[in-house]
């Protein structure tokens, strides 16, 4: 079921994190958002399915087109989240790069538990500025 079928209401933004979990950067993109929404709750912000999307599933491309604003957040330089929803027409309102705007190491390839808990809350401060950012004037965190 769908969130409004549950009589749940779409979050104001939605988040599309890369969330690959083949290396530190794409698994802190993930653990980060899912803090977030635990943070400020599933009314502000949901994560949204990129392999969904992706793959044109029609209940999730219809829900994704209804959430106001968008942040796409990749954990490195090939910026794979936010290439592949171009595809899709889907543009950010904000982009977030691990590796390029809070300069994150990324490990390579099988490096995916390599990550701090210091790094994840940086990871998800900056995801908060910047639904912080998107929310404007419409009201506090």
């Amino acid at each position: 079921m769908d969130a409004q079928k549950e009589g749940r209401a779409l979050p104001t933004v939605g988040i599309f994190a890369c969330f690959s979990g083949g290396s530190n950067t794409g698994s802190l993109t993930g653990m980060a958002a899912l803090e977030v929404v635990r943070r400020l709750g599933s009314k502000v912000v949901g994560i949204c399915s990129l392999p969904a999307v992706l793959n044109q599933v029609p209940r999730q491309s219809a829900l994704v087109k209804k959430i106001e604003k968008i942040i796409v957040i990749d954990g490195c330089h090939n910026d794979c989240a936010r290439q592949l929803l171009t595809q899709r027409d889907i543009t950010p309102d904000v982009y977030l790069n691990l590796e390029t705007d809070l300069h994150l190491t990324k490990q390579g390839p099988f490096s995916s538990l390599a990550f701090t808990a210091d790094e994840v809350n940086r990871v998800v401060e900056a995801i908060i500025a910047a639904v912080g950012q998107v929310l404007g004037s419409k009201g506090s965190l």
